[in-house]
């Protein structure tokens, strides 16, 4: 443990006592989300003739960042030791689904649908990380299989009908205040857990070196385990509350969610491989800078089509400014 603390402690170092070049680009680094995110929020409010401003815009606003926010917030434990999952909206999707089937159940209580669910995202989360610890399989294909194996459960099921639920009997659940108060706890949870316990240190430290967190008496493969859990917790939580406001599971449910949890992480300034600069402020700023960007592209009139191009340019963008290459490597 104390090699581990003085590894953390020289990462911390590297990344506060750079050269001046590198002091430079950490502290560009650190502003330029927040000015990215100021600059479209001025643009689409001078673009679209006072809509993005409106109290309905607001209101539709916040339920798309509460998506994207916890999403976030789960992922980020995910990236900061190096890991990647593309199978989060298909996992949504079963979660929603499963969870539906639990509230159209006669006395059943509303909580259960949630347990339930959030149980079900954690079970496909485990898998994707113990392929890939077990099995030794790369992170990216464990997941991928994952999302093909959940998107061919749900388009199963929903083949001859969409499920609904009692849209009237759970709408409360789509209140502003509680999604607000839900979105604190989450975002409080995460960031002592994130910044202030073993579990976010670790994983940094494992992102920053694998192999020497190993030495240092690390148990990198629970960490990485627990990282997945994490995620799969948020996902459950987003599939129920996506659910009650939408009222229907369809084969398109969840659709797209792991590129904008993705797109967020690289908007908001998160390093790729994570790391001891990995911080879980920049995955909230890049969740609400999608959010954003979404939610005024589509006031601007632009087809869903377009705006996942524009995203995936912006991604390619940001990714090839941003990636840190190691000396002497072609690929990294």
């Amino acid at each position: 443990m104390l090699s581990l603390i003085k590894n953390y402690v020289n990462q911390k170092q590297n990344v506060f006592w750079p050269g001046k070049v590198e002091l430079v680009k950490y502290r560009v680094s650190n502003i330029s989300p927040f000015l990215g995110l100021i600059f479209i929020t001025l643009v689409f409010s001078f673009t679209t003739n006072g809509r993005f401003a409106s109290i309905s815009n607001m209101t539709n606003l916040v339920n798309q960042c509460f998506n994207v926010i916890i999403i976030a917030v789960g992922i980020s434990f995910v990236f900061a030791h190096g890991g990647m999952d593309m199978s989060i909206g298909s996992v949504l999707g079963v979660s929603s689904y499963v969870g539906a089937m639990v509230w159209n159940m006669n006395n059943m209580p509303g909580v259960a649908g949630f347990f339930i669910a959030i149980l079900v995202a954690m079970v496909f989360t485990f898998i994707t990380s113990t392929v890939h610890i077990v099995a030794r399989v790369p992170v990216f294909v464990a997941s991928l299989c994952i999302r093909y194996i959940c998107s061919g459960i749900l388009t199963t099921l929903v083949s001859e009908n969409d499920m609904y639920i009692d849209y009237t009997k759970y709408n409360g659940l789509n209140n502003g205040i509680l999604k607000f108060f839900v979105l604190i706890i989450v975002i409080a949870i995460g960031y002592i857990l994130y910044e202030y316990t073993a579990v976010g240190k670790s994983l940094k430290s494992i992102g920053g070196n694998k192999t020497m967190s190993y030495h240092s008496g690390v148990k990198t493969s629970r960490y990485i385990w627990g990282a997945y859990m994490i995620l799969g917790i948020t996902i459950g939580i987003v599939s129920m509350f996506s659910l009650a406001r939408v009222g229907n599971v369809t084969a398109t449910t969840g659709v797209g969610m792991e590129f904008d949890a993705m797109t967020a992480i690289v908007l908001g300034g998160f390093p790729i491989k994570g790391g001891a600069r990995a911080k879980i402020r920049s995955a909230i700023i890049g969740a609400v800078t999608v959010a954003v960007l979404t939610n005024g592209l589509t006031l601007i009139g632009l087809d869903p089509s377009i705006i996942y191009g524009i995203k995936g340019v912006m991604f390619i963008v940001i990714v090839g400014i941003s990636y840190v290459r190691k000396k002497g490597e072609i690929v990294n």
